[in-house]
């Protein structure tokens, strides 16, 4: 992966994200200029209108940069239960009467029960089309029958497009001119309904367009950049293991569970590093596809962007997996050292630098390692989703700092213990900033910075001299 190609591609997607989300605030202020609802209602329209505006700043990249089918469709609950309780708080606060309560519990009842349904009983490729559904159906009824407030009704409809769009399988600009269609369509008959002059609708209905709109292109333009990275992922792939992309995509779809079988049943004590090491090596192809797999994930690509920007020097990735961040690094012209268990993905790793022309150096053993340090210290270190698999982590950091330059970087992280998806990740006691302080290790960090940093991700700096 071209990593210059990706920072470009997401610094722009950030900027079109904030134009279509200033668009949707600008639509919003129109329309409430146009015609005024109510203090109520306007504080209403704004919510939804900023809500919709940071959703399409950062969603699409988040949900659509996965091979995972589940993502979309489980965010999509989680986000409507948040939702639901949002418009609880804020609708008890702002219900001017009894009557208005009484609807308002209605409608989250059925959007509640909606909910309940899709995630109990319903095929996730259904999921766009259901949701759609049941609020068009819950609007209309609110619109025609207890006449909500038609620019209220509108950012309503225009948050319930963007939630079905963005979730969507296929091409989503289709889908979003349906949902036009049809959201014009009520808008309209309310209008009427009302007697309201037919330019009032209008106002309304661009905010719905906007939000469509713009959910659809911006989805689009990430469903197109994120399916030529699976093209190149699975040619790398293909071109090593010899397996079609329907085997590649079944095992980047299960491989994770696979490994946390495997684990389980392997039963190995957090004391035993000779059986760990053995089944990791025993287990690299599957770490493999669960690394590839993960190496598409948006969260993946920020990290690793995060990590190329903090790179200096020689560098050295500590249990680097597929190699994608250290191949980067020796791209970009750093001395660049490889360390891992030796099986298929160091294999991967080594085809991956040959085919691209690449000088990396190779490591597996420790000693070997600390011997090349001896030649020529290592100015950047890295080690992530690594140390929490490894049952003497005071002893690793020891080791890793040992082999850094003076002023020399160590950044990796420690997630904190086994979970169910993860039960080989070992719950390390250690306070690991107190460990490396202890070290003469200095914090690579300001403390504002570590306010907003992860609490298990970590950077320190060898002293200088």
């Amino acid at each position: 992966m071209d990593y210059r190609h990706e920072q470009s591609f997401l610094r722009r997607s950030r900027l079109l994200g904030l134009l279509a989300g200033a668009l949707v605030l600008a639509a919003a202020a129109a329309a409430l200029r146009v015609a005024p609802p109510g203090k109520a209602l306007t504080i209403a329209v704004v919510l939804i209108a900023l809500a919709l505006a940071a959703s399409l700043f950062y969603s699409p990249d988040y949900l659509h940069f996965t091979v995972n089918p589940e993502k979309r469709p489980r965010w999509q609950t989680k986000i409507r239960w948040r939702v639901l309780a949002a418009a609880l708080i804020l609708g008890s606060l702002l219900a001017p009467n009894v009557r208005s309560g009484l609807v308002l519990l209605g409608a989250l009842a059925w959007l509640a029960a909606a909910n309940l349904l899709a995630k109990l009983a319903l095929p996730a490729r259904w999921f766009a089309a259901y949701f759609w559904t049941t609020d068009f159906l819950l609007l209309a009824a609110l619109l025609l029958l207890a006449r909500l407030d038609l620019l209220l009704a509108a950012a309503l409809l225009a948050a319930a497009a963007h939630l079905s769009i963005i979730i969507a399988d296929g091409n989503p600009l289709p889908w979003a001119g349906a949902m036009l269609a049809w959201s014009g369509l009520l808008l309209l008959a309310a209008g009427l309904q009302r007697g309201t002059p037919w330019p009032g609708w209008l106002p309304p209905a661009g905010l719905v367009l906007v939000s469509a709109l713009g959910t659809g292109l911006l989805v689009a333009r990430v469903q197109r950049h994120h399916a030529a990275n699976i093209a190149a992922a699975l040619r790398d792939l293909e071109d090593f293991t010899g397996y079609d992309a329907a085997r590649i995509r079944h095992l980047w779809a299960t491989s994770n569970q696979e490994l946390a079988r495997a684990w389980q049943q392997a039963a190995i004590p957090e004391t035993d590093r000779e059986r760990m090491a053995a089944w990791y090596r025993d287990h690299s192809e599957l770490y493999l596809f669960a690394i590839s797999a993960y190496n598409l994930e948006y969260k993946r690509l920020r990290s690793n962007l995060r990590a190329l920007a903090l790179a200096r020097g020689a560098c050295l990735d500590y249990g680097a997996g597929d190699g994608e961040l250290i191949l980067e690094l020796a791209r970009r012209g750093h001395p660049a050292a490889y360390f891992d268990v030796d099986g298929v993905t160091k294999k991967f790793a080594r085809h991956r630098a040959q085919r691209l022309g690449l000088a990396l150096d190779f490591f597996s053993s420790k000693e070997e390692l600390a011997r090349a340090a001896q030649q020529r210290r290592f100015d950047t270190i890295f080690s992530f989703d690594v140390l929490e698999h490894i049952p003497d982590l005071a002893g690793e950091l020891d080791f890793l700092s040992s082999l850094l330059a003076p002023g020399g970087l160590f950044a990796f992280d420690v997630p904190a213990g086994s979970t169910r998806s993860h039960p080989m990740h070992l719950n390390h006691a250690l306070d690991v900033r107190a460990h490396l302080r202890r070290k003469g290790m200095q914090e690579g960090r300001s403390r504002l910075a570590r306010l907003f940093a992860k609490r298990d991700q970590h950077r320190f700096r060898a002293p200088s001299t």
